[in-house]
């Protein structure tokens, strides 16, 4: 199996620096603004990104297509827990703030097997090893470049990101079996 690292697998760069662009102050009358959601750190977690808990952001510059999220893209966060996410939705207008890299796999790398991989506990290892700084440690791009992951044939990549897929919601249902279970047997125990 070749090793290669992240680098060159995909195009990886940070997000936006969302306080550079200027918010409209309210009572101001601008003649041209332009409305867009972010990406916070709460709404990246197990592997998803959770839509409910993005935040509106107005800005009165249009933001540069690089630091927009599309279909495809996966998104890491600099600083712990190092969760990857799929961007595996439509979106528009979805920026993405500066404690996150955005990673923009190559045509010989799926991003679902790319996801998967860097949220896997050898690439975990690597990331902690990478990590600067004291009370808030991150990880910085040129050190993201350099993780090694393992190459596959795009098709066996393929394979794998939708079989870990697959066993990803066989997990979250069976949890959501427990919690239903446990909620039924307190429902129980409080009408005997």
């Amino acid at each position: 199996m070749k090793k290669v690292i992240l680098g060159q697998a995909a195009e990886i760069s940070s997000g936006l620096v969302i306080n550079r662009y200027a918010k409209p102050k309210k009572g101001l009358n601008l003649k041209k603004h332009y409305s867009y959601h972010q990406i916070t750190l709460k709404s990246v977690e197990n592997k998803n990104i959770d839509l409910k808990l993005l935040e509106e952001f107005q800005s009165e510059r249009k933001i540069d297509e690089r630091y927009l999220l599309r279909e495809g893209d996966v998104i890491m966060k600099l600083t712990p827990p190092y969760n990857a996410a799929l961007v595996d939705f439509q979106c528009e207008n979805l920026v993405v703030p500066q404690y996150f890299a955005i990673i923009r796999p190559r045509n010989n790398f799926d991003p679902q097997y790319i996801t998967y991989i860097l949220n896997s506990k050898n690439v975990q290892k690597q990331l902690h090893r990478l990590v600067e700084g004291g009370s808030l440690q991150t990880i910085k791009i040129s050190s993201l470049n350099t993780v090694k992951i393992n190459q596959i044939e795009i098709d066996e990549q393929i394979k794998y990101g939708k079989l870990f897929s697959l066993l990803s919601q066989r997990k979250e249902l069976k949890k959501r079996n427990i919690e239903l279970e446990e909620l039924l047997m307190e429902d129980i125990l409080t009408n005997l």
